[in-house]
């Protein structure tokens, strides 16, 4: 049986995910109409290999570096101010996606949702749950736009 409290978390989750989804078609539309900038990073990459990058590695990696490790930097530091430390996090994540100047927005926002989900989790759940349940997140975005986004 699934409890009240467990359910809250559900519907979080899939709440951001489709924030995430919908921000990431806001900037793929703004890039189409007005910018046209290339990702030409990953041209080289087989399907394979971007699908194993893209959906199971950089979800893992990314969400120790900067949700785990970042958010227990920043909490030992003296910045009380849960939305800075949100900000802060996210940042640093944005600058790990510089494909181009409007992928670094997108990514921003896009690790705000991550941030904000990860510590809401962490602090009514524990680090363990929080670092699952944003892998998934991470994962499930990233799974959309291999299958889905051009």
């Amino acid at each position: 049986m699934i409890k009240l409290e467990d359910k809250k978390f559900i519907q979080l989750f899939f709440l951001i995910l489709l924030f995430k989804i919908i921000n990431g078609y806001v900037f793929t539309y703004i890039n189409h109409r007005f910018f046209k900038l290339e990702n030409a990073i990953f041209e080289e990459l087989s399907e394979k290999e971007m699908f194993f990058l893209a959906v199971v590695l950089a979800p893992i990696i990314e969400t120790l570096i900067f949700q785990l490790f970042l958010y227990r930097l920043l909490d030992k530091t003296r910045i009380n101010n849960m939305p800075i430390i949100i900000i802060l996090m996210s940042f640093a994540f944005s600058q790990a996606h510089w494909y181009h100047w409007l992928y670094v927005v997108a990514a921003f926002i896009n690790g705000l949702f991550l941030n904000y989900f990860y510590v809401y989790i962490l602090k009514n759940k524990n680090e363990l749950i929080a670092v699952l349940l944003t892998i998934a997140l991470h994962t499930s975005y990233n799974l959309f736009g291999f299958f889905l986004v051009e």
